[in-house]
C-alpha cells in the first residue's frame, strides 16, 4: 500500500467523522415569513451536511450563536431569503459567492464580528441589494468592486474596521446609493460619489475630500468629516445641495465663507475645535443659516465685514475663543435673524463688550455665559468676563496680525500651499494673507497655533 493511498483513506475518514448535521429548526412562536435561529454553532472546521428540505421564509435572524463561518446549508433550507442577520456571532470569513445562492437578498448585516477580507464575488449577482452593514468588523480594505452590479443598493455602513483604502470608483456608479458610513477607520482620502446624499466618516485620519471631476451634479446633503485632519476645505464648493456640514475637530486655519454661497438649503455648519483665526467673506451671498459653531478656535476679533457670510445665522456659538471685539450694528442689524449667541471664554475689552452687549439686548438676542470663571486680570460685567484697556489694546491686536504674517512667510518655502485666500479685510487687518494649507503642513499648524496662544498670552498679561 502506497504511503499516497494511505493518506488519501485517512483524509476521507477525518472528513466523514466531522461531517455533521446542523439541524436549522426556527424558535417558536415564529412571525410569518420570519426565523429566528438559537444557539446554533458552526466551527471553522466543521463540515456541513448541505442536505435539507427548503422552505419559504424570507427572513433570518441567528440569535445566542457561534458561527465562524456560513454553511451552504442556509441558503439552500431558506432559497427566497430577503434578509440575513448575523450580528455578533463571531463570523470570521465570507466565502466566495457566500450570498450568491440568495438573488433576492435585500437586507445584510453581518456586523460586529470578524471578517478580515471580503471575496470579490461575496455578494453574487446582488440585483435586489438595499442595504448592507459590515459595521465593526476587521476589514482593512474595501475594494468596491464587490458591490459591481449591487444598482439597488441604497445604505452601506462599513464603520469601526480597520479601513486604511477605499476604492471609490465602483461606488460612483451605482445610481441608488444614497447613504456611506466609514466612521471610525484608517482612512486618508474620501472621494465624494455623485449620487450620495450622506456621508458620516467621522474619527478617521481624512486630510483630503475631493470629487470625481468629470461630474458636475453632486446630491450631497449631509457630511459629518470631524475628528480628522482636513486643513483645505475648498471640494465644499462643488455641493449645492447641502444641508448638513460638521468639520469640528479638525486643522482648518481659515474660513472664506464664499465656500458656502452656493448652498440654499445649508442650515447647520460645525467648525468648532480647528485653529481658525480667520473669517471671511470674499463673495457675498447671503446663505439663512440656522446655526454656525465657529467655538474652540483661535479668533481675536469679528468686524461687520467679517461676519458677512454668516450674518443670517439664527444661533451663533463663539464661545471660548481669544475674541476682543465682535462688531456689532446698532439694534443688531447686521443680525437680522439672530436668537441666541454664546460669548463665554473670550477675552473682552469691556467698553467694546457692554456696547455689544447693549446692541443685542436692544434685539432681545439671548446671550449665553454659562456662569465663566473670569482670570486674575479679568473682571465680570453683565454676566461676562473682561478687562478694562486702553487705546493701545488695538496696536497690540494689529501686532498680533503682524506677526503671525510673518510665521507664513517665513515657513513659505518649507511649506506646499495648495492656494492663497485673499479676502477683502478691514484696515486693521490688511497686512494679513490667509493661507489654506494642504495635510502636509501638520507640523506649521501646530507652530501657528502655539504662536496664537503665546500672543494671546502676552496680551492677556498687559
Amino acid at each position: 500500500i502506497s504511503f499516497h493511498s494511505i493518506f488519501a483513506t485517512l483524509e476521507l475518514v477525518s472528513s466523514q467523522a466531522t461531517k455533521t448535521t446542523l439541524p436549522l429548526n426556527c424558535v417558536q412562536p415564529q412571525q410569518a415569513g420570519i426565523c429566528k435561529l438559537r444557539s446554533i454553532k458552526v466551527l471553522e472546521k466543521d463540515v456541513i451536511d448541505n442536505n435539507t428540505r427548503a422552505t419559504a421564509e424570507k427572513e433570518i435572524i441567528f440569535e445566542n450563536s457561534q458561527l465562524e463561518y456560513i454553511p451552504e446549508l442556509v441558503f439552500n433550507r431558506f432559497p427566497q431569503l430577503e434578509s440575513f442577520r448575523a450580528i455578533g456571532v463571531g463570523l470570521k470569513k465570507l466565502s466566495v459567492d457566500a450570498f450568491a445562492k440568495s438573488p433576492k437578498l435585500k437586507h445584510l448585516d453581518v456586523s460586529i464580528n470578524s471578517i478580515g477580507i471580503l471575496p470579490q464575488d461575496v455578494f453574487g449577482a446582488c440585483q435586489n441589494l438595499e442595504a448592507v452593514n459590515m459595521a465593526q468588523n476587521r476589514l482593512h480594505l474595501f475594494n468596491g468592486i464587490e458591490l459591481i452590479g449591487c444598482n439597488k443598493l441604497r445604505q452601506l455602513n462599513i464603520s469601526t474596521n480597520q479601513l486604511i483604502v477605499i476604492n471609490w470608483d465602483p461606488l460612483n456608479d451605482l445610481r441608488q446609493l444614497e447613504q456611506i458610513d466609514l466612521s471610525n477607520n484608517l482612512i486618508s482620502t474620501v472621494t465624494i460619489p455623485r449620487h450620495v446624499k450622506r456621508i458620516v466618516a467621522r474619527n478617521n485620519h481624512i486630510h483630503k475630500l475631493t470629487t470625481d471631476e468629470q461630474s458636475f451634479i453632486f446630491l450631497l446633503e449631509h457630511l459629518d468629516a470631524s475628528h480628522n485632519r482636513l486643513s483645505n476645505i475648498h471640494a465644499l464648493t462643488r455641493f449645492g445641495k447641502m444641508t448638513y456640514i460638521d468639520l469640528s475637530y479638525n486643522r482648518i486655519l481659515s474660513v472664506d465663507f464664499a465656500l458656502f454661497k452656493n448652498m440654499p438649503s445649508l442650515v447647520e455648519l460645525n467648525l468648532a475645535h480647528n485653529n481658525i483665526f480667520a473669517v471671511t467673506t470674499s463673495d457675498v451671498k447671503l446663505v439663512p443659516l440656522e446655526s454656525v459653531d465657529l467655538s474652540n478656535n483661535e479668533l481675536s476679533r469679528l468686524s461687520v465685514h467679517d461676519c458677512r457670510g454668516f450674518s443670517q445665522a439664527q444661533k451663533l456659538l463663539l464661545n471660548n475663543n481669544y475674541l476682543v471685539k465682535f462688531e456689532v450694528t446698532k439694534g443688531a442689524t447686521n443680525f437680522p435673524r439672530l436668537q441666541t449667541v454664546s460669548l463665554n471664554g473670550n477675552d473682552w475689552a469691556c467698553s467694546d463688550m457692554e456696547e455689544m452687549l447693549t446692541q443685542l439686548g436692544a434685539k432681545k438676542v439671548a446671550v449665553k455665559s454659562n456662569d465663566e470663571t473670569c482670570g486674575s486680570y479679568q473682571i465680570r460685567k453683565r454676566g461676562l468676563c473682561c478687562r478694562d484697556l486702553g487705546t493701545s489694546f488695538d496696536e497690540l491686536v494689529m501686532l498680533e496680525s503682524q506677526k503671525l504674517s510673518e510665521i507664513f512667510r517665513a515657513d513659505k518655502d518649507k511649506v506646499e500651499l495648495s492656494s492663497t485666500v485673499k479676502p477683502s479685510m478691514t484696515a486693521s487687518q490688511k497686512q494679513v494673507a490667509v493661507p489654506v494649507v494642504t495635510a502636509s503642513t501638520q507640523q506649521p499648524i501646530s507652530r501657528y497655533s502655539e504662536e496664537v496662544h503665546d500672543l494671546s498670552k502676552t496680551l492677556r498679561e498687559t
